[in-house]
């Protein structure tokens, strides 16, 4: 789903359920093709009137996420949420906090 607002290519992400299957699919794609992994990519997530730019490099432990409200606003919570979910499900996050909490 790329359009032509910005000049470089993205995916439309269309509210949580949308920047899930987004960020899975690319994760996905990452895990077969090392040069995608190995390069940023742009998520235009839309919710609303909100319209952010969201880039994630997959080439990094945990991955990388870079956040910009196109109106400027703070990210929100759901953004958050989705992302955290996603880290602690797919990026490692649940499996080095049990490293963590058995080391203690």
């Amino acid at each position: 789903m790329e359009s032509d607002i910005l000049p470089f290519p993205y995916v439309l992400a269309e509210g949580p359920e949308g920047l899930n299957e987004v960020l899975h699919s690319l994760l996905e794609q990452a895990q077969k093709d090392h040069t995608f992994a190995t390069t940023g990519h742009y998520i235009v997530y839309q919710l609303g009137d909100q319209k952010s730019l969201i880039k994630v490099d997959f080439n990094h432990s945990p991955f990388q996420f870079w956040y910009y409200d196109l109106l400027g606003r703070p990210i929100t919570r759901v953004v958050k949420e989705t992302i955290a979910q996603f880290l602690w499900e797919k990026g490692g996050e649940k499996e080095r906090f049990y490293q963590e909490f058995q080391g203690s």
